[in-house]
């Protein structure tokens, strides 16, 4: 049975969380496990009885569990308190699990856009897929399609193979799309001295195309299409395009020179504004 590892931190962008999973639990048959932290150490250091914060956690818990179980079909639930950070516990026991899901802000702040998003983070750390779910997604009201971020390097394998399996069990068509571009003012200045970015774009239309040979010969019941789409911003193209899908897959990129001058942290960017369930799926 699958096991999927939810990060619970009673917002409502962790409520998300729990609903996207328990969505896919169901149609997956896979169990479910509730994560929250408590810092039960610092409790303790003030005076605070940690046994009864610890039971109020776990009924808390086991409230969320029984309401999962019944508003969709009696799935398996159960939970884990960590007495350390979030991101810190989810990364430790991640490895047990075949993915990992989390909510996050539709806008991050500047601070988390300084020290980065919680996605961002536990992608980097986990060696399963990390699931990012906007606060403002619904499920009564899904889009369609699966879009996955095709990058400069080959870090996007996981990525695809994710997508198409996720296009396939949701009778839904697959999109490749290549967002790619140097900021405004560096492109004008290789347009200047005679080194136009064409020939970078034909390449990566020229690998798109290689993808989808491969999987219409693979996949003969997969609808699947591609493009590149230039832009100053990729990370923009990749937010605007996956807007209304069902959902956004993209790999861990490479930290190649060619990744950071084209692509940048864009993986960084779309988690700082998911509109949309966004997956990070790390290199096989």
């Amino acid at each position: 049975m699958a096991r999927i590892l939810v990060g619970v931190d009673g917002t409502e962008r962790g409520v998300k969380a729990i609903e996207w999973a328990a969505l896919r639990a169901r149609r997956t048959s896979s169990q479910v496990t509730l994560l929250t932290a408590v810092a039960l150490d610092s409790a303790k250091a003030f005076g605070a009885e940690v046994d009864s914060i610890r039971e109020t956690v776990e009924n808390k818990l086991r409230d969320i569990a029984q309401k999962i179980s019944e508003d969709f079909e009696n799935i398996e639930v159960d939970w884990i308190v960590h007495d350390e950070g979030i991101l810190e516990a989810l990364a430790d026991v991640s490895e047990s699990y075949d993915m990992v899901v989390l909510g996050a802000r539709q806008n991050a702040k500047i601070s988390e856009m300084l020290g980065g998003t919680k996605g961002l983070k536990l992608s980097i750390t986990a060696s399963v897929p990390t699931v990012v779910i906007p606060e403002t997604w619904d499920y009564k009201d899904q889009g369609s399609g699966i879009v996955v971020g095709i990058g400069p390097d080959d870090s996007d394998e996981g990525a695809i193979a994710f997508a198409v399996k996720e296009a396939l069990a949701l009778n839904q068509p697959l999109e490749l799309v290549s967002a790619w571009g140097l900021p405004a003012g560096i492109s004008r200045t290789a347009e200047s001295l005679g080194g136009g970015l064409g020939p970078v774009g034909e390449q990566f239309q020229l690998k798109i195309n290689a993808h989808i040979d491969s999987l219409k010969a693979a996949y003969p019941d997969l609808v699947v299409t591609g493009k590149t789409i230039e832009g100053s911003s990729p990370t923009k193209v990749l937010i605007t395009y996956g807007a209304k899908r069902k959902l956004l897959v993209l790999g861990t990129h490479g930290r190649s020179a060619l990744g950071r001058a084209v692509f940048g942290s864009v993986t960084h960017n779309v988690l700082l504004s998911p509109n949309v369930p966004t997956v990070v799926v790390p290199k096989p």
